[in-house]
């Protein structure tokens, strides 16, 4: 008798165990952003913050990076949370340099965050007025660029590809390309070293400002071809609002391209994490535009933008039940 009371007993606490809800796993991540107290570190780290409110069994550890060597580190599973800039998403995707292979196990949660701007300025006087006259035609100048392998530098090889030339053609048609930092750039054109140049900055960008202090200049628009060859990229075309710089001799906005960044995952993410991943973070967007003033402008319709890479499946989803994707 005292047996089957027994038995009787623990089947009951058996039955109202498995009646209880099942309390969820935490999950812990690690997101590599960039240089520690740089822009994508301390913005991962407050959408990391924003994400465990929402999804208390979500934590995310934030570690430094940077937009070249992050995506092979998500690709590797180095870390499972990445920033990216479009571009070289898309060049990682599809193996070109600086990528030795294929990472096309890039996926991407959210894009269109942080958004900067190409910039392509010459003298105010000069009577060069388009990129199909400098680059189209070679007309013979003297353009500031970034470094080697830069992303900067990456983006004008690509808007070079749009009208069949490199920049080693170009020097061997009579270019100068004078490389090196912002500041660097902004001396050699007030110096008259240089006849423009081609950089990549939030608006406004401080280099640009102080390159107009000591010479007038007038932004370019870039050209539809090269705005459309760009587009494979993940860059959008944008604007740089009449008045941006108020010693620029432009009177009207100028067309440019521009270029976001991307939250990325590994294509093995599951669609359960990545979809609640989304979820945290857009549902949540108000309080991330508060983490840092680039962050202002994203709405959770421009999450599915200029990313370089696939969507992942759980962030489609999401972006479908918001009536953001058909």
């Amino acid at each position: 008798m005292k047996r089957s009371f027994g038995v009787f007993a623990a089947v009951c606490s058996f039955m109202v165990f498995a009646a209880l809800p099942l309390q969820a796993q935490q999950v812990t991540l690690t997101w590599t952003a960039g240089g520690a107290g740089g822009g994508w570190y301390s913005i991962a780290g407050g959408i990391a913050t924003i994400i465990k409110e929402a999804d208390a069994d979500i934590v995310i550890k934030v570690i430094p990076g940077g937009g070249l060597q992050n995506p092979a580190v998500v690709a590797s599973k180095g870390a499972e949370i990445g920033w990216g800039l479009p571009f070289l998403n898309a060049a990682a995707y599809k193996g070109m340099a600086p990528f030795e292979k294929p990472l096309e196990e890039l996926r991407a949660l959210a894009g269109g965050m942080s958004m900067n701007y190409f910039h392509f300025y010459v003298d105010a006087d000069s009577p060069l007025n388009s990129m199909d006259e400098i680059f189209g035609q070679k007309k013979k100048v003297r353009l500031a660029i970034s470094q080697a392998g830069s992303s900067d530098t990456w983006v004008l090889e690509r808007v070079l590809d749009s009208y069949k030339t490199s920049i080693p053609d170009l020097e061997k048609a009579g270019f100068t390309f004078l490389r090196g930092n912002y500041a660097f750039q902004a001396n050699q054109f007030k110096d008259q070293n240089a006849d423009g140049v081609f950089t990549f900055l939030a608006l406004p960008g401080a280099a640009v400002t102080e390159a107009s202090v000591g010479r007038k200049l007038k932004l370019i628009d870039f050209s539809a071809g090269a705005l459309k060859h760009l587009e494979q990229y993940g860059i959008t075309a944008g604007k740089i609002p009449a008045g941006t710089y108020e010693k620029a001799a432009n009177t009207k906005d100028v067309v440019t391209a521009a270029a976001g960044s991307v939250i990325t995952v590994h294509k093995d993410m599951s669609d359960e994490l990545a979809y609640r991943l989304t979820k945290a973070f857009n549902d949540n967007f108000e309080k991330a535009r508060k983490v840092h003033s680039s962050m202002e402008p994203y709405e959770i319709k421009d999450g599915p933008t200029g990313c370089g890479v696939p969507l992942h499946p759980g962030a489609i989803r999401y972006y479908k039940e918001k009536g953001v994707l058909k």
